[in-house]
């Protein structure tokens, strides 16, 4: 059985989690750049990213952890182990997950066969298997098809073909875009720890991030996040205020306007 998300999806948009398979990602021979990509798009259309991860080519491994976090969240986006090797395991483990058999897809093995031709082969019909009832994810370079089911979204782990192909879960996950303000001070972090604290305090609706800034003019900005605009506004007007107070200045204020994205 499909694990359910534990609690209820909120106005920020549906949670999502990306999780990367592949031992060579972990053993340091490639370079992981998938989740970067991923993260400020689905941002982007209204999702909150709650949780990413790397994963091994371990079916009992990737099996153990999908199902906990498909607990945290509405969507997981897989990325990798949807060839046609052995070591690429996600479209088994996502069965398990799901509790269905593996078949193979005639409309994935029609476009299969019509990209390779001649060159057709055993190993290459692997990638028109798919877990029982999945949607196909077209795949417009290569042929062989990302699949959806139970929550869960394959794709290739090649950057190339996933930004090609990743569009199609946006219907999936849009929801309502963050508004943002932004204050830059020469403040350090040190000298207010309290101050954030209160304000965090004084509107709980409104998430809070510190980030040094190592280069520029600024030591530091901090960002307020909400749903709506105008709390975000009072929190920063808050910080801001208590910031004065002990002694340092808000030298940029930025805001940025959420929207509801269709």
């Amino acid at each position: 059985m499909v694990p359910r998300r534990k609690g209820k999806g909120g106005p920020m948009g549906k949670r999502v989690g990306i999780v990367v398979l592949g031992d060579e990602v972990l053993g340091g021979e490639v370079r992981e750049s998938n989740i970067a990509h991923l993260i400020p798009l689905l941002n982007g259309w209204g999702a909150e990213v709650v949780l990413c991860a790397i994963l091994p080519d371990d079916v009992s491994t990737v099996v153990r952890h999908l199902r906990r976090y498909l607990e945290e969240t509405d969507l997981l986006i897989l990325t990798g182990g949807i060839g046609p090797t052995p070591d690429d395991i996600t479209r088994e483990a996502v069965a398990r997950v799901a509790g269905v058999p593996l078949v193979v897809h005639p409309d994935a093995r029609a476009a299969l066969e019509r990209y390779y031709g001649d060159r057709i082969s055993e190993s290459r019909l692997l990638m028109a298997q798919v877990p029982q009832g999945a949607e196909l994810i077209p795949n417009p370079v290569s042929a062989a098809p990302g699949f959806h089911v139970a929550r869960m979204a394959a794709f290739p782990g090649i950057p190339q073909l996933l930004h090609v192909m990743i569009d199609w879960v946006k219907p999936l996950v849009s929801g309502v875009r963050k508004s943002r303000v932004t204050l830059y001070s020469g403040a350090p972090e040190s000298s207010y720890a309290g101050i954030m604290r209160e304000a965090m305090e004084a509107f709980p609706d409104v998430r809070v991030g510190s980030y040094p800034m190592l280069e520029g003019e600024y030591r530091v900005r901090v960002v307020f996040r909400s749903d709506r605009l105008s709390r975000a506004s009072a929190c920063a007007d808050l910080f801001g205020r208590m910031l004065e107070r002990a002694g340092f200045t808000v030298v940029r204020r930025v805001e940025e306007q959420g929207e509801t994205v269709p």
